[in-house]
């Protein structure tokens, strides 16, 4: 299984603190004490930085954010799990490996847009209509079941890898987050702040890597 989450906003980040991105560089600023805002760009890097690493600790995707997957032959024919994935969206793209190597359309559309028109549709070769699938989007992590595919597609490829592509989008939005999150951003982004080196001879930083994670842990259940 191959998971790429990419955030729909890449200008988000500071809406972990303000829905106006001035304010929340003002925040940044005040808390790093830097004495003007020639800065800003070098401090929305580091929040990038902070939140990609909180994403990675909660196991939780952060950020609206588009998912795309995909799976082995052998992976696409059971029950499987996608990791990280909570407030997943209910619309499921399903593409699967062709015999000449290209993704198909969506199989799950009967319809697709005209290539020639961008205001009209045509019908859909790939599309698969009896095809039984599962994609329960509202638990964590998210439950998928395409197994039914591959019996019902004669012109897949004969390879096994990346045999089945998944697109659907998932997160939560940076603004609803708890003050947790917004404490332990503070903490990293202070610290990058402050050790721009790669490595930092005879410092300590076990205390904030443990303090981040405690924060982080206390909201587990999120």
């Amino acid at each position: 299984m191959n998971i790429k989450i990419t955030r729909t906003d890449s200008n988000a980040s500071t809406t972990l603190f303000a829905a106006v991105e001035a304010d929340a560089l003002a925040l940044l600023r005040n808390h790093v004490r830097a004495i003007d805002d020639s800065e800003n760009d070098l401090l929305k890097i580091y929040l990038e930085a902070a939140i990609d690493y909180m994403q990675e600790l909660s196991d939780r995707i952060l950020g609206a954010s588009d998912v795309v997957v995909t799976l082995d032959y052998n992976e696409a024919r059971r029950a499987l799990t996608i990791p990280k994935c909570q407030n997943a969206g209910s619309t499921l793209t399903l593409k699967y490996r062709k015999d000449d190597q290209t993704w198909s359309e969506n199989v799950l559309d009967a319809e697709i847009p005209d290539p020639s028109d961008p205001n009209a549709t045509i019908e859909n070769p790939d599309y698969i209509e009896d095809l039984d699938y599962l994609y329960s989007y509202d638990r964590y992590p998210v439950l998928i079941n395409v197994g039914d595919l591959i019996g019902k597609t004669t012109d897949h490829s004969d390879f096994n890898t990346d045999f089945v592509q998944l697109t659907f989008t998932a997160g939560t939005a940076l603004s609803a987050l708890p003050k947790q999150y917004k404490q332990a951003a503070l903490l990293l982004v202070g610290h990058y702040y402050n050790m721009r080196e790669a490595e930092n001879i005879g410092g300590i930083t076990t205390e904030l890597k443990e303090g981040v994670r405690r924060l982080i842990q206390s909201v587990r259940q999120f």
